[in-house]
């Protein structure tokens, strides 16, 4: 499947090997032609409803005068900057300014005397995104939350520093020296689909207690160790909802940096259609026709009725894909 969800078709070279050269990284971050993101504790900067790409020969929003670049570069020095990957001779970078208060961010804000730049809240910003810039970002912020949660040795609890352009994390207790890497969370999301005897298919759908009411979603759930993608659908299905499952099959896959997790959607078909909510979970659950699912509302809406997940979501897809199959084979 050719991946058109949110947040995947990185278009940047990550440049492994390269980022592991000290000296190579020096040499782009004073590249005039480097281009550099900032964040601040969630959220990038953007001109007017643009995300703000810096670059120290120039932007493609406005003319910087000296003032002004001298604030991003004395940023960019000083701070910590993640690299993120080159794209033909560009290296691009994320300047992570989350240690500034807001009054402090106000008045850098203020200093740069660039009217209409602000930080805007990275899941809000979505659809003034393309497909690349969502990947680009996405990326970023997961390197960012995994660099601030592993600061500190999770083995002896010595500082650690960044190595290879924010990439990599060394112990800095000579006795230790324990290095720690990127981590990304493999979670389960899926699709429990019914064909009863008679009648149109139905899909279990959801409200859980983590999103909004009325929004009905797939269910999903975090791998445990030790266990099988399709063990891990099973067993969340049936802890979530009381159904068991069968012809588990995979669908597509999702990279979602709210922290730092991959989905992986699954279809499967349900053995029973009797429901034992987990409570903590679910504050309800039912099974749908593609039809119903038709008339749902959408996220975000101020309609009473029900509503479906947002559309950037592999869940969503999930959801879409089966309403589509469903609709086309009752009009064939």
């Amino acid at each position: 499947m050719d991946n058109e969800l949110t947040f995947c078709k990185m278009p940047l070279d990550r440049a492994s090997t390269l980022r592991k050269n000290q000296s190579w990284l020096e040499q782009k971050l004073a590249a005039t032609e480097s281009c550099f993101y900032f964040y601040w504790r969630g959220k990038y900067l953007y001109l007017e409803e643009r995300l703000f790409v810096y670059s120290k020969a120039s932007t493609a929003d406005l003319t910087l005068d000296c003032s002004s670049s001298a604030l991003f570069n004395q940023a960019i020095s000083d701070n910590r900057v993640t690299f993120l990957g080159t794209e033909q001779d560009a290296a691009y970078f994320v300047c992570d300014l989350s240690f500034l208060t807001d009054v402090e961010m106000k008045q850098w804000l203020d200093k740069l005397a660039i009217q209409k730049l602000k930080f805007i809240d990275f899941r809000s910003s979505l659809t003034l995104l393309n497909q690349h810039q969502g990947a680009i970002l996405s990326y970023a912020k997961a390197l960012i939350h995994w660099q601030k949660s592993a600061s500190f040795c999770g083995h002896c609890g010595e500082k650690t520093k960044l190595m290879d352009g924010g990439h990599r994390l060394v112990c800095q207790n000579t006795g230790c020296k324990k290095e720690h890497f990127p981590r990304t969370d493999p979670a389960v999301i899926m699709l429990v689909e019914h064909q009863p005897k008679s009648g149109p298919a139905v899909c279990l759908l959801a409200e859980h207690h983590r999103i909004p009411e009325k929004v009905f979603s797939t269910l999903a759930g975090f791998v445990d160790p030790g266990e099988s993608l399709q063990e891990a659908v099973a067993r969340e299905v049936f802890e979530e909802a009381g159904v068991k499952t069968t012809d588990i099959e995979f669908i597509d896959s999702q990279p979602w940096p709210f922290p730092h997790s991959l989905m992986i959607g699954f279809i499967a078909r349900a053995q029973n259609t009797e429901l034992c909510l987990e409570e903590e979970e679910l504050r309800s659950a039912d099974w749908f026709t593609a039809q119903e699912l038709v008339n749902f509302g959408e996220w975000g809406d101020e309609s009473d009725g029900p509503k479906l997940p947002r559309k950037e979501s592999i869940s969503r897809l999930l959801i879409d894909l089966w309403c589509q199959k469903q609709l086309s084979q009752s009009s064939g």
